[in-house]
């Protein structure tokens, strides 16, 4: 498989296109995608969108019901450890990869396209590597 046909195998079939790369285990290091799988973190696009479509649905219900506003605090530590349970089963990371009680503010929370650690990996890096990246 030559170049061109990987990297449309990459955009059109991915499940096809980790099966071909498979053939690291067999030795065959010349037909290896390096630039697709440099790249490639499958966890960020699911995390993103989820993020993004309860982002939505919170922000249209505050704008339904302005009188809920004051009360996000206290409905967001209702939820959290639901929501930590949650990632921990779709992320495949460690229960302490995630802080016991939610980190971020309100704004944080209902930012557009505000997305916290990446990688998962704040117990590494620090809690707080998330707010120094977005500082810069």
């Amino acid at each position: 498989m030559n170049e061109t046909e990987r990297r449309d195998l990459f955009s059109t079939d991915l499940s096809a296109w980790a099966e071909e790369q498979a053939c690291l285990a067999a030795g065959e290091v010349e037909a290896i995608d390096h630039a697709h799988i440099a790249e490639v973190d499958l966890r960020c696009d699911g995390r993103a969108i989820t993020i993004d479509r309860r982002r939505r649905l919170v922000a249209s219900r505050l704008d339904e019901c302005p009188s809920l506003r004051p009360e996000l605090p206290w409905l967001v530590a209702e939820v959290y450890p639901d929501a930590k349970a949650r990632a921990v089963l779709e992320s495949a990371l460690f229960d302490d990869s995630f802080p016991e009680s939610c980190p971020f503010t309100d704004e944080e929370i209902l930012m557009h396209g505000f997305l916290p650690d990446s990688h998962g990996d704040d117990a590494v890096r620090g809690s707080d590597r998330w707010r120094r990246e977005a500082a810069r």
